[in-house]
């Protein structure tokens, strides 16, 4: 059975947003601090972090990307470790999006009725993380 003309846009607007992010990741220069590459795409500081020099719950994560796009996997993680994890899973679901396009089916469908644990697993990842990011910037 083909897949449907739905199941290929699905398919192609996932594997097209995966390959942006990370090509977006590729350009920029991961910056040393291990935040504040976001600023590279015009973004302002984090506003959080310069109010309570305490990172916020996303601090680090395009810098995460960066290293990851780069190749730097260890970095990638000590930058933002949820940022790392989620680098991987976009390039698994735009990997997997380019297979579903002539195998059928979508990624989005051989997730269904998982959202619950991907929901909770991702929270607790963010949260896990944001805790690491706050005692690694606390202890410097």
């Amino acid at each position: 059975m083909s897949p449907s003309t739905r199941d290929r846009l699905t398919n192609l607007s996932f594997a097209g947003i995966a390959a942006i992010l990370i090509g977006v990741s590729a350009w920029l220069h991961p910056a040393v601090a291990g935040h504040g590459t976001h600023e590279q795409l015009g973004l302002p500081p984090c506003r959080f972090f310069q109010l309570t020099h305490i990172p916020c719950f996303s601090c680090g994560m395009t810098t995460s990307w960066a290293w990851m796009a780069h190749g730097h996997p260890v970095e990638s993680f000590l930058a933002q470790p949820m940022g790392a994890v989620l680098f991987l899973a976009a390039a698994l679901a735009g990997t997997a999006s380019l297979y579903f396009l002539f195998a059928g089916g979508t990624v989005e469908r051989r997730l269904a009725g998982r959202g619950r644990i991907l929901t909770v697993a991702f929270m607790t990842g963010m949260l896990a993380a944001w805790a690491f990011k706050i005692v690694e910037t606390v202890s410097k």
